[in-house]
């Protein structure tokens, strides 16, 4: 039996957003409603608020103001989306995925369908939330690398050190103070400007 999770549902049509429900309920009735909105504004203040653990959304076509709001919230607090719409260009479903939207699914409102387009969505967020942290980390690691370059540098000029030797004094520093050895080259080069 697949987990239980709480959704958000949007869409402007009342009627289309019913049978969204009907159709939400009939597939999955183990997921809880949380909210329903008949528009995405707001919609990182509503997702922090509600915290849902994925959004359905249901559109003609996802406006640009539709997808600001996916985008923002995206990067705020980031939440599988299903988007169903009726616009089947490129350029609608490359906007929506580039906005965060993990399934965008085109006249395909049926039932059965729900379930499994919330455990694809699941899916590939997760997939997306991993390779997002991978190059954060991947970020980080890089700045801390050149922040380390640049302090050494800086003690290899102020004394006459060796890459190596400066590299050390880095390091021992850092062990005295049990600090991580970016964050004294940090403050090395924080000194050295300041």
């Amino acid at each position: 039996m697949p987990e239980a999770l709480k959704v958000l549902v949007i869409g402007p049509s009342r009627r289309r957003l019913d049978s969204l429900m009907e159709a939400l309920a009939a597939s999955a009735p183990e997921h809880h409603l949380i909210g329903r909105l008949d528009r995405a504004i707001d919609l990182p203040a509503w997702v922090a608020e509600l915290e849902p653990d994925a959004i359905i959304m249901d559109t003609e076509s996802p406006s640009r103001d539709t997808l600001e709001q996916v985008m923002v919230m995206s990067e705020r607090t980031p939440r599988p989306i299903v988007m169903f719409s009726r616009d089947e260009s490129r350029e609608a479903m490359r906007g929506a995925v580039s906005a965060g939207v993990a399934c965008y699914v085109v006249n395909g409102l049926e039932t059965e369908r729900i379930q499994p387009l919330l455990q694809l969505a699941r899916v590939r967020f997760e997939a997306w939330q991993a390779m997002r942290d991978d190059t954060l980390r991947a970020r980080q690691e890089l700045r801390e690398h050149k922040l380390i370059e640049q302090a050494k540098r800086h003690l290899m000029k102020e004394g006459n050190l060796s890459e190596e030797a400066a590299y050390q004094a880095l390091r021992r520093e850092a062990m005295a103070h049990r600090k991580r050895i970016a964050d004294v080259a940090r403050l090395v080069v924080e000194m050295a400007h300041g």
